[in-house]
């Protein structure tokens, strides 16, 4: 191989795309955005209260199109099930192009776990499954998390319950789909290593076609490769399609799965694509925060958010939005903040909060697209200076899935502890999609 050339240059998975001129590169793992319904009717109706920022059409806040590309258009997108039970209006979910984007689901286990008055497992999972097939191309199986069961008020007393609930539904599910399009994925829990080997152990006798990582141990790379050896010796990934990771959109993380899938497509499996997602940038909006700009410097890599400009002095004011992403170079602090009744406590409107969520979107999107270009760059000689405990860990994981091999595994323990979740209970939340 030349020496010039990136290591990992030919390893795209080899699944066929459907997808054509897709914008996201096939060998960087996914970003993918858990839509909050509001926008996505908002973005299909355009029935927008006011003008938009000029320089966009009605149509410039639905970034599934591909009419977008020249200005925002991603390629994947994240619903939950939720929207199979409560949201009949048509959105850019439910009306995009097939041809043209990907739909991954949530099948609501989260919610349901929540004790949800929305959703009840029994009485609703076959109007899930259902909805999926008609909707997703790939969807997660029906699980109860483990998470919440660290916490007081579950519904469920301990872990054992939750899987032998979940063993429940993955019967149903493998006894009731239909579709043969739609590609299931089996979602893996436990809050230490013992439980998500019992969980693991239970539930790999189900021949979905790939695997979902949810629970404490999801951003913890060493677990992630230490589940990958066990998978791939028993011959539980050479045939699948996918992996998702749930609830992470960290700058750290995204290089790092990136790192985890062209692994796994130069030594395990070709055809295997690895995503990941978060509602984050739709989240922000409850308390009015808006990315800035990403920080990459020797120690860290991170997506910071700020408050946004909101108050009187910004009505009518020309100035530009401060931070950069397709609508914040066009809009300008009047495009956000409208005159109000002085007892408003904001001066955003509908209009405002769903052009904040584009900007979010837009602006996380790029931050993680910047990280991976920053690394990519830095493989080459090896030499990194963004975030060298990362550069590490990427340069690990190739050598730990090369292997194939707990024992080489143990020896990039320290490497894989000082990585942001590098402890095994890493106390993080389990972000699912919301309805």
């Amino acid at each position: 191989m030349d020496g010039h050339r990136h290591p990992f240059a030919t390893y795209y998975p080899q699944v066929l795309n459907h997808i054509e001129n897709d914008p996201t590169p096939k060998d960087q793992a996914v970003y993918i955005p858990s839509v909050m319904p509001s926008y996505a009717i908002a973005a299909y109706e355009q029935r927008w209260q006011r003008a938009l920022p000029a320089g966009l059409s009605n149509n410039s806040l639905n970034f599934l199109d591909p009419a977008n590309r020249e200005f925002f258009h991603i390629s994947h997108v994240m619903s939950s099930a939720g929207q199979a039970l409560k949201q009949n209006r048509p959105c850019i979910i439910t009306e995009r192009d097939r041809s043209a984007t990907t739909l991954i689901c949530d099948s609501g286990g989260y919610q349901i776990s929540q004790n949800s008055k929305r959703i009840n497992a029994h009485r609703d999972r076959a109007t899930i499954l259902r909805w999926m097939e008609l909707n997703a191309d790939y969807a997660m199986t029906l699980d109860v998390p483990t998470g919440p069961v660290l916490k007081p008020g579950y519904a469920f007393a301990s872990t054992a319950d939750c899987l032998t609930q979940t063993l429940d539904h993955l019967d149903f599910f493998q006894r009731n789909r239909r579709s043969t399009e739609l590609k299931l994925l089996n979602v893996l829990q436990g809050n230490n290593p013992d439980e998500a080997d019992t969980w693991y152990e239970s539930v790999k006798r189900y021949k979905f076609e790939g695997w979902a990582f949810a629970g404490l141990l999801r951003h913890n790379m060493f677990e992630v490769c230490r589940r990958i050896i066990v998978m791939a010796d028993e011959n539980q990934l050479q045939d699948k399609v996918w992996i998702h990771v749930l609830g992470t959109c960290e700058l750290e993380t995204a290089v790092l799965l990136t790192a985890v899938q062209r692994s796994i497509n130069r030594h395990i499996n070709p055809k295997l694509r690895i995503s990941f997602d978060t509602s984050s940038p739709f989240l922000l909006l409850s308390t009015m925060q808006s990315y800035s700009i990403p920080i990459l410097d020797t120690q860290r890599m991170s997506m910071p958010s700020r408050k946004v400009p909101d108050g009187a002095a910004y009505v009518g004011n020309p100035l530009p939005w401060p931070w950069p992403s397709p609508i914040g170079n066009l809009a300008t602090l009047a495009d956000f903040c409208v005159e109000k009744d002085v007892t408003a406590s904001t001066n955003f409107d509908n209009v405002s909060r769903h052009l904040l969520a584009h900007h979010n979107l837009s602006a996380l999107c790029w931050a993680i697209a910047l990280a991976n270009r920053v690394f990519d760059s830095e493989l080459l000689e090896h030499e990194h200076t963004i975030a060298r405990h990362v550069g590490s860990g990427v340069e690990a994981i190739d050598q730990v899935l090369k292997a194939g091999s707990e024992y080489v595994l143990r020896r990039y323990e320290n490497t894989f502890s000082r990585l942001r979740h590098g402890k095994i209970y890493d106390g993080g939340e389990e972000q699912r999609p919301v309805p």
